[in-house]
């Protein structure tokens, strides 16, 4: 039987591991992502969220170069839309797509006063983190425990 420090040692950190490789990979993923909102575009990229409004969207760049000219001389990158070789092989026609429906919501938004201004804010998935944190030591802590440890 293993002593209690290395067991603490296991069911909590050893997860920590598993659990920063799998959020990192959903940040890359599945966070990542464009929203077309009423008031404007939301675009998440990894940890920042940007926010839009319509009436501050000076135009798009090239489908091979997705991103947002702001008024004032911002520009908002898109990493969901980043090239890839499969897609430069095939056209980008994913990117295509979406720079289309990007820019027929721009041109039938109606602009809204209230709508603010552009901002960015630091955003990271906590509850997800720690619930799957949670899971991890949860499972680890039953396998231990029906296993009896492993030597």
């Amino acid at each position: 039987m293993k002593n209690a420090e290395n067991v603490i040692l296991e069911l909590l950190l050893a997860p920590l591991f598993g659990v920063g490789f799998l959020v990192f990979a959903l940040l890359l993923g599945v966070f990542s992502r464009v929203v077309v909102t009423s008031n404007g575009i939301v675009v998440t990229n990894f940890t920042v969220k940007h926010v839009v409004p319509f009436s501050y969207v000076k135009s798009l760049g090239p489908v091979d170069d997705m991103h947002i000219n702001v008024e004032g001389g911002g520009k908002v990158g898109m990493m969901i839309m980043a090239n890839s070789p499969v897609g430069f092989l095939a056209g980008q026609p994913t990117n295509t797509r979406a720079r289309r429906r990007l820019q027929e919501a721009i041109d039938s938004a109606s602009p809204s006063e209230d709508a603010g201004v552009p901002h960015k804010h630091v955003w990271f998935p906590v509850k997800f983190t720690l619930a799957a944190y949670a899971l991890s030591v949860l499972t680890a802590g039953t396998i231990y425990s029906i296993t009896g440890g492993v030597e």
